[in-house]
């Protein structure tokens, strides 16, 4: 079975589907991440404790997709990533380097994978996991079958992964070559 979501330490919930972070306990603290970032943190997740290099970082997330990738990006990616489990409620800590080897979930880490499916099942839904597990407070799982992340622009829901004052002006752009072009046919 394919582990799509992830709980850690019961404080912030995975969808390696919608690459998104949903805080436990404050259900407006969302972090979308990039692809890579994304599925670097789903192979720490998976690795059950084990040591990941830099190289099975680079194979399994960059070059098995064709993409071949700097040190440098690599770094970032992993930065990127302890910055944004930090903003979804997690330590900054959570991700350890391991001198002259390489990167692993902090021993004191709790991971519980869950499939898609349980998400919407009752009984074995990550609501329950978690109540079970100890998490006594009320939590909103929310279901991802879209891509990027969804905001509401003017009343209505978009699932653009683009910032909404862009789209603004882009369609205000557009607004003012539509009434140039006009105003270059009269003249």
């Amino acid at each position: 079975m394919a582990f799509t979501r992830f709980i850690i330490n019961k404080e912030v919930i995975f969808d390696s589907d919608a690459n998104i972070l949903h805080s436990v306990e404050d259900e407006s603290i969302k972090v979308t991440l990039n692809a890579p970032t994304a599925r670097c943190l789903k192979l720490l997740l998976m690795s059950n404790g084990k040591v990941i290099s830099r190289e099975e970082f680079l194979a399994e997330v960059w070059n098995a997709r064709g993409v071949v990738v700097s040190q440098n990006t690599f770094y970032q990616n992993i930065s990127l990533l302890r910055k944004s489990l930090e903003q979804a409620g997690l330590s900054k800590d959570i991700i350890v380097t391991v001198r002259q080897r390489g990167f692993v979930l902090a021993s004191n880490i709790e991971v519980t994978p869950c499939s898609n499916t349980e998400g919407n099942n009752e009984e074995g839904g990550i609501k329950e996991r978690i109540k079970k597990s100890g998490y006594d407070e009320e939590i909103k799982v929310v279901n991802r079958n879209t891509l990027g992340h969804e905001k509401f622009f003017f009343g209505k829901k978009s699932v653009l992964n683009i910032p909404a004052w862009i789209l603004l002006v882009l369609i205000v752009m557009a607004a003012i070559n539509i009434i140039l072009l006009f105003f270059n046919i009269i003249i």
